[in-house]
């Protein structure tokens, strides 16, 4: 059927929905829609403006002037497809449209036409002042241009289509149903099944929406002539404008119901509760919204129903909430627990858990159960984690007892911190003395060296023609009576004298370094 409806995004246009060829009582649900958009003025009720021009009618609509309505009906249809400046973007078609239109205005209606042939156009003038009625180009001809005739509201065919024209609302916005559902927090987490109670309005089972006794009980209105639309038209300087508006009498059903139905005291609708099954997805959250499609008030007369919308408030759970797809939780512990390491058992989605406390752990540190958070809506296998965060509760009255455990713990505590920092000055001054003895080592193998060099010079022997060649073979004692000393032995002796003397002073030199070194070490460990 047709929906004369305004274009959402542009006020000044109107748009027309073409659905099924049948009545108005049918059901167009899931029919495609075909839009034609008609320019009207910016005013909240819809209007066809159709500029006059003087000239001749006839030829205007390409024919002679004994042709009959249906040819004048035929050739404007023709023309008004041609040229109408939605179809024809071209200069001057705009124009042509509204000279073609004037043209049908007249020669559609028998007593204009009479006029026109008997006086022309000026036999017109003075006919349309004000508002009152009388032969109009009716905007439902514009619309049969394109679509058909209709012959009735029961869907009767026409000459170039089967179509029904109606001015009716199509959209299902009032038939929509709000509903809010609570849902627990592990329903929120694992998601489930769903009986939901809903009051809604349904169509009437007894007189099928019509809100008539019978069909015989239905008859077209006949201030609209069954389309649910009247139209007043009027000359203005810019031409002649005509106004469409939902007919009063019959509020646009385009029918009058002469005996109501006792069932539903001709409302056409009855109120029943129905229980309907929801399918809760796992992972929904707070103020989440579902559509169920098709579970709202059904309207049978306009073949339409609406949807039903759930509003989900999840409940809090004592001890665990949610952040993202991670649940968080809080436990607490005994510093000699936390000191010590402990098993503890936490509460979960799935149940109780035991949890591994490692010894050492700190106040305010986080544990966590991997995959046991909240399921992702939009990758199934994907979940988050249960994190739990450790506080540590620490006593503000104990026992004498427990005092003196403690004093002794923390002296052991102070023993064994000191006890630690002089095992680790012990290693520290041990690679001392390992540097010092590897640096020591370097002069006594100078000494070894050259007391080698001395060795091996006193053990040579020389030749004769050598120079300062010394022989410990002394072929003559040296308390023999001589009359001179001999140069030899003098030389030797020299040369050891100073050789001894050079020794001696490096043994000295090398021992009183090493002490020097040691002091300050043994300083450090007498404090």
């Amino acid at each position: 059927m047709f929906a004369l409806r305004p274009c959402p995004t542009n006020p000044n246009h109107l748009s027309i929905g073409l659905g099924s060829a049948a009545s108005r009582f049918a059901n167009p649900i899931n029919r495609p829609a075909v839009l034609l958009s008609l320019r009207c003025a910016p005013r909240l009720t819809r209007r066809l403006v159709i500029s006059a021009k003087g000239s001749d009618y006839y030829e205007t609509l390409n024919l002679n002037r004994n042709a009959t309505l249906q040819e004048i009906k035929s050739s404007y249809r023709s023309l008004a497809r041609k040229y109408h400046p939605d179809m024809n973007k071209s200069a001057g078609a705009e124009e042509k449209f509204k000279e073609i239109s004037a043209a049908y205005e007249v020669l559609s209606d028998d007593d204009k036409r009479s006029i026109y042939d008997r006086f022309g156009e000026a036999g017109l003038q003075g006919q349309y002042e004000g508002s009152g009625a009388g032969g109009q180009v009716d905007p439902f001809e514009v619309f049969g241009a394109f679509f058909g005739d209709s012959t009735g509201i029961f869907g009767g065919r026409a000459d170039m289509g089967n179509f029904n024209f109606n001015m009716r609302n199509t959209r299902t916005s009032d038939l929509d149903i709000r509903y809010n559902l609570t849902l627990s927090f592990e329903e929120s987490i694992f998601g489930g099944r769903q009986n939901v109670d809903v009051t809604r309005f349904e169509t009437c089972n007894m007189c099928n929406g019509t809100g008539a006794k019978s069909k015989n009980c239905v008859r077209s209105c006949t201030d609209c002539g069954g389309r649910g639309a009247v139209m007043k038209t009027q000359r203005t300087p810019i031409g002649v404008v005509s106004q469409v508006s939902t007919c009063t009498r019959c509020n646009g059903d385009g029918t009058i119901v002469t005996d109501s139905c006792r069932k539903c005291n001709g409302d056409g609708k009855l109120r029943i509760k129905r229980s309907i099954e929801i399918e809760i997805p796992p992972g929904v959250n707070d103020g989440n919204t579902m559509q169920v499609q098709g579970e709202g008030n059904i309207n049978n007369k306009r073949g339409i129903a609406g949807d039903l919308y759930l509003f989900l408030h999840v409940s809090e759970k004592t001890g665990i909430w949610r952040e993202g797809l991670n649940l968080y939780s809080k436990i607490s512990i005994d510093y000699t627990e936390a000191i010590l390491g402990t098993v503890v058992k936490v509460e979960t989605i799935e149940g109780l858990r035991d949890l591994q406390i490692p010894s050492g752990i700190q106040l305010g540190e986080t544990l966590k159960f991997p995959f046991l958070g909240v399921p992702n809506m939009k990758k199934p296998g994907d979940r988050g984690d249960h994190h739990v965060i450790v506080n540590i509760e620490i006593p503000r009255i104990i026992s004498v007892e427990e005092h003196t455990l403690v004093e002794k713990l923390a002296s052991l505590q102070k023993s064994c911190n000191y006890h630690m920092n002089q095992s680790n000055d012990e290693v520290a001054n041990g690679k001392k003395r390992n540097r010092q003895n590897n640096a020591s080592t370097k002069a006594p193998g100078k000494v070894n060296s050259l007391l080698s060099s001395i060795k091996r010079f006193l053990s040579r022997k020389q030749s004769r023609a050598g120079f300062s060649s010394l022989s410990i073979e002394a072929e003559v004692p040296t308390w023999t009576n001589h009359s001179a000393v001999d140069p030899s032995f003098v030389i030797s002796f020299s040369v050891v004298f100073v050789i001894l003397h050079i020794y001696t002073s490096i043994i000295r030199a090398d021992s009183h370094m090493i002490s020097t070194r040691k002091k300050p070490m043994l300083t450090q460990i007498d404090e």
